[in-house]
């Protein structure tokens, strides 16, 4: 549905390009999974790599699949976002990292452009050690107080204690609560699952919005800003 095609149309076009080798398909209890190869990049070098590519195994698959989710939603929300491998090359999306002996840089997992702010979205699937979270949002404080990311920040995880342990290194980094916003995965891949049944079966009314769906980006700059936003929360 994000992209715009049929199930049968999208299987074919899947099949032509999986024999001709510019994509690999791979499959687990979560379902197939379809990434790009090297020669699959090569093919599209001539459009500047403009590519959206992902793990087919291991965490690698569960990261990939998760950041899925959330480019799905962005993209039927109709809102512009960056991949990670595309922010590679902007500076203006580098988040500094401040380390004791020395200074790193961390891209985010999506970049997202709302109203003319830039808003930066980690999904995260697993503990960081408390040092490097905090050197991670510490960075992005940085980002968001100089106005590189003015819109803010959101985390996207499947694991409460994880958001629990971010939440906590944001409040030791002083990030501003106006601009900071964690969402469970699962919310995330609800919301993505209603938008694609209303498009499938439209009614003048519409279906009814469950109140369990909290907004990922309601309140990250005051609503000016929000990325992955209900409906609800944008009127």
């Amino acid at each position: 549905m994000a992209l715009g095609f049929g199930r049968s149309a999208t299987y074919s076009h899947l099949a032509r390009l999986a024999d001709a080798g510019l994509i690999a398909r791979g499959y687990d209890s979560d379902g197939s999974v379809v990434a790009i190869t090297a020669s699959g990049r090569r093919e599209v070098g001539a459009d500047k790599g403009d590519v959206r590519s992902g793990a087919t195994h291991g965490s690698g698959l569960r990261h990939a699949r998760a950041v899925s989710w959330v480019a799905a939603l962005l993209t039927l929300r109709g809102r512009e976002w960056v991949s990670d491998c595309e922010l590679r090359g902007l500076a203006e999306w580098q988040i500094p990292v401040v380390w004791a002996a020395s200074r790193g840089r961390h891209r985010p997992d999506i970049g997202v452009v709302m109203r003319g702010s830039r808003v930066a979205v980690e999904v995260e699937l697993s503990h960081k050690s408390p040092r490097r979270l905090r050197a991670i949002l510490a960075g992005h404080e940085e980002a968001i107080a100089s106005g590189r990311i003015a819109g803010g920040l959101i985390y996207v995880s499947d694991r409460a204690d994880v958001l629990e342990a971010v939440n906590r290194s944001a409040r030791r980094v002083a990030l501003p609560e106006r601009r900071f916003r964690t969402r469970s995965l699962v919310d995330v891949q609800a919301e993505v699952r209603r938008l694609t049944r209303e498009r499938r079966d439209p009614r003048p009314d519409g279906p009814e919005q469950s109140t369990s769906e909290a907004p990922i980006g309601e309140a990250v700059g005051s609503g000016r800003a929000g990325a992955l936003d209900s409906e609800a929360a944008e009127r």
